[in-house]
């Protein structure tokens, strides 16, 4: 499994927080990673993203390799969807 950007994510990797840029002036919205980061801990994952100050990032954590892969399958399908990416629009 490859992140956004392209990189071969570890079968050690629990948690890939997306640092995005999100232009809502546009139609659709679009949001673009700028930035990855790759944890061994999804509560290290998740103590990262609630301490970043762009509600437009975005975070996938799994238990295993697997649940994370099924998460960011989910994520990357999202970020490419009108009605998503309106909500998020929505929500920020």
């Amino acid at each position: 499994m490859k992140t956004i950007l392209g990189t071969a994510i570890p079968e050690t990797t629990r948690g890939v927080l997306y640092l995005c840029h999100f232009n809502f002036l546009v139609d659709p919205p679009r949001l673009t990673v700028m930035r990855e980061i790759l944890c061994d801990s999804a509560s290290r994952a998740l103590e990262l993203y609630a301490n970043i100050p762009n509600p437009a990032s975005q975070v996938a954590t799994g238990r295993t390799y697997e649940k994370l892969c099924d998460e960011l399958e989910l994520l990357h399908s999202n970020m490419t969807k009108k009605e998503w990416l309106n909500d998020l629009a929505r929500c920020i």
